[in-house]
């Protein structure tokens, strides 16, 4: 591994209680997590506590622990959030090292929003549930969602609660806007969407657990767990909509936190090739070169992906949440 992670802990001279620890909000699972970490703790002596939160309910923590942070670390944000998080002063823009690395597609200008990883927005289904509930596997084209023969068989998580289904909402939304159509066009689509959704999850994971147990037989969610799922075996296929919402995740230090500089040390090494590598055994691509994809990844095709404008995202999030809930009347289960 790089020795940067060491220099950096011996430049600040941590003092032993501070070098101890690093605590992360995040939705990535234990086992995710463990080996995430185990590399870096190796190295440095800092032990990665997880914390399993979904983004929505991590951004909540954050406002109400702003006076006393208990976190030090927010893994998996998307840039929109990032924006709106660092807007309330809630995080530190910092460049870790090893930046320079990050792939020019994923690259930001702003300080406070650094990519991670990336894997793309999905569709996915249970071939077996699907064919006992006598429904079509869905196609790229999300207008196929909204036909009736869906109506109580999708599942996907909720946008108050979970940064998956932000991006799922905003990405409907802004392919409306961006292909000639209005905002209302993007709510309409949203609100027949809503129809035929029989659970709206609390978790942005929940929705691929579900389908691949065989509950409903249609999920919306991000591919790493899906992945994820077909290397255990479930019969779960994927499809990539069009267009296809697939930009990076990206991570931040927690203003305040009790351990700032165990947290610059981590971030540090979340751009090592050592940390991408275990992103990809983990269903993740890595956002600097020279890093395999996992294992029989899915493609996806340069073409459907939209260009999200994370800034009108970021502004207009609170508006974006009040107006789903008013369409839909759905709460997180």
């Amino acid at each position: 591994m790089r020795k940067l992670v060491v220099s950096l802990l011996a430049a600040c001279a941590l003092s032993s209680a501070a070098a101890q620890e690093v605590i992360v909000y995040s939705p990535f699972s234990d086992e995710f997590m463990q080996a995430l970490a185990r590399p870096f703790t190796e190295e440095t002596g800092i032990r990665v506590l997880n914390i399993v939160i979904s983004t929505g309910e991590t951004q909540s923590r954050l406002r109400a622990e702003a006076a006393r942070p208990q976190a030090d670390f927010w893994l998996s944000v998307r840039p929109a959030i990032l924006e709106q998080a660092f807007g309330e002063d809630l995080i530190e823009a910092y460049e870790p090292a090893g930046a320079e690395a990050i792939s020019s597609a994923f690259r930001y200008e702003e300080a406070h929003i650094t990519a991670v990883g990336t894997y793309p927005l999905v569709f996915f289904y249970n071939t077996q549930a699907i064919a006992r509930a006598g429904v079509e596997a869905p196609t790229s084209d999300w207008a196929d969602l909204l036909d009736e023969s869906y109506r109580g068989h999708i599942v996907m998580p909720h946008p108050a609660t979970s940064g998956t289904a932000y991006s799922v909402i905003t990405t409907i939304l802004q392919s409306q806007m961006q292909s000639g159509g209005t905002e209302d066009d993007g709510w309409d689509v949203v609100g027949r969407l809503a129809q035929n959704v029989a659970q709206f999850t609390r978790s942005g994971r929940a929705p691929q657990t579900l389908v691949s147990q065989g509950e409903y037989p249609v999920g919306i969610g991000f591919y790493d767990a899906v992945w994820q799922l077909q290397q255990e075996g479930f019969p779960v296929e994927v499809v990539v909509p069009d267009p296809v919402f697939a930009e990076p995740y990206g991570a931040a230090i927690v203003r305040g936190g009790p351990n700032q500089e165990s947290a610059r040390a981590f971030f540090d090494y979340l751009l090592t090739p050592e940390a991408q590598t275990v992103l990809t055994q983990f269903g993740n691509y890595p956002v600097i070169g020279g890093i395999t994809p996992p294992a029989g990844g899915v493609e996806v095709p340069p073409e459907q992906v939209i260009d999200v404008d994370f800034r009108w995202s970021a502004e207009n999030r609170d508006r974006i949440l009040s107006t789903f809930q008013d369409v839909t009347q759905a709460e997180p289960q």
